[in-house]
């Protein structure tokens, strides 16, 4: 190779040389510039989010004033939770009542770094913008810290398109420098907690304790504490109720993290990852717990409440208020298990009863007309389907979930179908109230809140022969003589449009004493009870017991005609409790704000009006005390065996269509409803449809529960007030006898017309009482006559 050929080649080598080098070089300065660029359009960027030009930044001023939506809770006289209001399903409880173990679970699980940082941590920074944004590996998540996460719960993520991620993430990093800024590390652990969301429309880690394991979150064992973090990763997949191995598996993850983090030792790890999950699911809110239609009469009258209050501004679902109210946990929990015992049973009964047939068979327009009052009906009939069409329409077959005692059941079932299964279903109300205050201690409005939200508390219905107290009550305080014997004959009473009221039984034989009339529930006597003492003053009497409800002007009233709700009712029997005196019912004692301070409170127990007189009430006592012991509500001591001092009353209405019983101590005053939610469906039989077979075992059976109970028992121990002999007096007489001849009435009737001389100065002159009794031989003798 000659030297030109050489000189040539090195020439040629040095300019490729140099070739590769300006390339790399240029290839270098177009990376630095293109850095340049991206890192110049990263600060445009990032500058136009602080400047707020996706959405303005909260600043110093709103991070300090946050305030999450609380629940307002309510409580039982016992300081039980027994549900709440909300729009957010969050109950905010003070940082130092959280769980240490919570705070160790969520920092080794979430930031292991959290007390390092300022609320932004670049490895984890980092590591987002690699596989998550360059990678495009979504499933790495925002590797946020929980001052980054808790900015996405308090200020949740908006779309803005492709540029969603970068902007929401870069926002989350200002909010949590400034939430840095504002709150202590201890704080923003307690905001998370408070904040983050669980699923199943709950929020903060206080509602979560109490739905999955039952108590407070200060309560939590490490694991449990483990599995309700852990639920943060996924909350459908690791719920431990719907998934319970899945969560098992993850609430492990989570001890060992706590365990690497050095929050747990390896003996308890290893000890508690053996341990299984242990659930005690509790859904509580205003439509699931131990006393829904109470919760929603406590809504109501609370929401009255802060209306009136000046300058009011607080909102029962948003503002976490706490409402304590009167009734007692114990106790509402033996009224819904004496309800849901008895009605399981009756249910059982009224099918075998009907068995395939219809109760409404003799009455078809009670189907059809519930059937155009459905919402489904309706929506076809706007759509301008004729009856044919819509029948055929609702008679196809859809998947939906109907109410059974056995609980709720999803079958495949018509809309026709389904709404005569609904309305075969019995009903029922109960309602205990403390008679020496008022305060409601239990109320069951139905059998399932759920599917059947009407109050039979609240609810008006025909009272039956539970209304006959008022009448006699009446008449005694107007001076009748409990021992006064009135013939059992059937009366056609023409002035009243010739009403002709019956005994059930159509016995209209002998005589019963004014008290046996009322033991025995005849309705004979009854009758011309208010025939006597006036249909105003027995209803005068009514209202002033506290009953509100319209009744009206006519005299079948007195066998229970009118309709009245058992809240009403059971009110009025507080005047025989408290011999004469009512006690108007009281749900709510008070009202506190989320920080404590009293808004509302409760009035003491004040002396209600006199209803009618002491001895009046005390003979009134004694006659329904008989009516348990011997009358129709004798099955209280010979079936359910109950060992206390009871007095009330059963009812039935008409066809057996509503069935009653009201009773009480003189500490408690409790009643019952039963019936189907239309009045047409009813046993066909006074044996299973009578108050004493369908109402008065949910009293019996609440009561036997009281009487077990160590608390509870002095309401059902203490006896009613020894009668004066002159009242024993009084009461003692025959409830019934078949011949009767009032000797010493006719005696006097003799003298009275015997004697010309009669005058009012007379030592024989007639009084009031022995009037009314002349009157009432006269008539009896006349209508015998008028019979011969």
């Amino acid at each position: 190779m000659t030297n030109t050929m050489k000189k040539r080649k090195n020439k040629s080598k040095t300019k490729a040389n140099s070739s590769k080098k300006n390339i790399k070089h240029k290839f270098i300065l177009l990376s630095i510039k293109l850095a340049l660029t991206c890192l110049t359009l990263i600060i445009i960027f990032v500058l136009l989010v602080y400047m707020g030009l996706f959405g303005k930044l909260p600043d110093n001023q709103d991070i300090k004033n946050i305030r999450n939506n609380s629940a307002s809770v309510v409580y039982s006289a016992d300081n039980v939770m027994m549900g709440k209001y909300y729009i957010e399903n969050r109950l905010t409880i003070d940082n130092e009542n959280i769980s240490l173990h919570l705070k160790n679970a969520l920092v080794a699980t979430e930031d292991s770094r959290f007390f390092e940082h300022n609320g932004l941590d670049l490895i984890s920074l980092g590591r987002v913008f690699i596989k998550t944004i360059i990678m495009r590996d979504t499933r790495q998540g925002g590797g946020s810290t929980i001052s980054q996460q808790l900015a996405k719960n308090l200020y949740p993520r908006k779309d803005y398109g492709l540029l969603s991620f970068p902007v929401n993430k870069t926002r989350e990093i200002f909010i949590a420098a400034r939430l840095e800024k504002q709150f202590s590390k201890e704080e923003i652990l307690g905001l998370y907690l408070n904040t983050v969301p669980f699923g199943e429309n709950i929020y903060g880690i206080e509602v979560a304790a109490n739905r999955f394991f039952g108590k407070n979150s200060s309560k939590l064992t490490p694991p449990e504490a483990a599995t309700l973090i852990g639920m943060l990763a996924a909350n459908t997949a690791y719920n431990p109720k719907r998934n319970p191995e899945r969560s098992m598996q993850r609430r492990n993850v989570v001890l060992d993290r706590m365990k690497a983090n050095g929050f747990l030792s390896e003996k308890e790890t290893k000890i508690y990852k053996k341990l299984p999950i242990k659930t005690s699911y509790n859904r509580l809110d205003s439509e699931n717990g131990p006393a829904p239609w109470f919760l929603e009469q406590v809504r109501v009258q609370a929401e009255q409440i802060l209306k009136a209050i000046p300058d009011n501004n607080y909102n029962i679902y948003t503002d976490g208020l706490h409402i304590h109210t009167t009734i007692d946990s114990k106790l509402q929990t033996f009224a819904v298990e004496a309800t849901k015992n008895h009605m399981s049973y009756l249910q059982t009964i009224f099918e075998k009863h009907w068995k395939d047939k219809d109760p409404w068979q003799n009455n078809p327009k009670i189907f059809t007309s519930a059937l155009h009052n459905t919402t489904h009906y309706k929506n076809l009939k706007n759509k301008g389907l004729n009856e044919e069409a819509i029948i055929k329409e609702l008679n196809k077959k859809i998947e939906t979930s109907i109410y059974t005692f056995e609980g709720e059941k999803q079958v495949n079932i018509s809309p026709i179908d389904s709404l005569k299964t609904a309305m075969r279903i019995l009903h029922t109300g109960f309602v205990a109230i403390d008679a020496p205050t008022g305060h409601i201690l239990s109320w069951v409005g139905g059998v399932n809140f759920k599917h059947f939200k009407y109050d039979h508390v609240t609810s008006r219905r025909q009272v039956g022969s539970t209304f006959k107290p008022i009448v006699y009550a009446t008449a005694i305080n107007q001076g009748y003589n409990p021992c006064e014997y009135i013939s059992n004959e059937q009366q056609i009473y023409e002035r009243f449009d010739n009403w002709q009221p019956a005994n059930s039984d159509n016995n209209h034989e002998g005589y019963y004493s004014l008290k046996g009339g009322l033991i025995h529930s005849v309705n004979t006597i009854t009758a011309q009870l208010i025939d006597r003492v006036g249909i105003s003053s027995v209803i005068t009497t009514a209202k002033n017991m506290g009953i509100k409800s319209p009744i009206p002007n006519v005299p079948s009233i007195a066998l229970g005609t009118a309709n009245i709700s058992l809240l009403e009712m059971v009110t009025a029997y507080t005047a025989f409790a408290n011999y004469g005196r009512i006690k108007q019912p009281i749900l709510i004692l008070k009202i506190e704000d989320a920080h404590g301070n009293i808004l509302y409170e409760a009035e003491p127990p004040s002396i209600e009006h006199e209803v009618f007189n002491e001895e009046t009430a005390r003979i009134m006592v004694q006659i329904l005390r008989e009516v348990i012991q011997k009358g129709t509500g004798n099955a209280l001591y010979n079936k359910y065996h109950l060992q206390g001092d009871y007095a009330g009353k059963t009812g039935t209405t008409q066809n057996n269509a509503d069935g009653w019983f009201i009773g009480f101590t003189p500490k408690i005053v409790a009643g019952s409803w039963v019936g189907a939610s239309n009045p047409g469906i009813h046993f066909r039989t006074t044996a299973l449809g009578q108050g004493a077979h369908t109402a008065l075992p949910i009293f019996a059976k609440f009561m036997q529960k009281v009487e077990k109970s160590k608390k509870h028992k002095n309401l059902s121990s203490q006896r009613f007030y020894p009668l004066p002999n002159e009242l024993k007096k009084r009461l003692d007489c025959q409830d019934y006898l078949e011949d009767y001849t009032p000797i010493e009435e006719m005696n006097f009737f003799e003298r009275l017309f015997n004697n010309p001389n009669n005058n009012s100065n007379s030592s024989d002159s007639i009084k009031e009482p022995e009037e009314n009794n002349v009157m009432n031989i006269m008539r009896n003798l006349f209508k015998k006559r008028n019979k011969k």
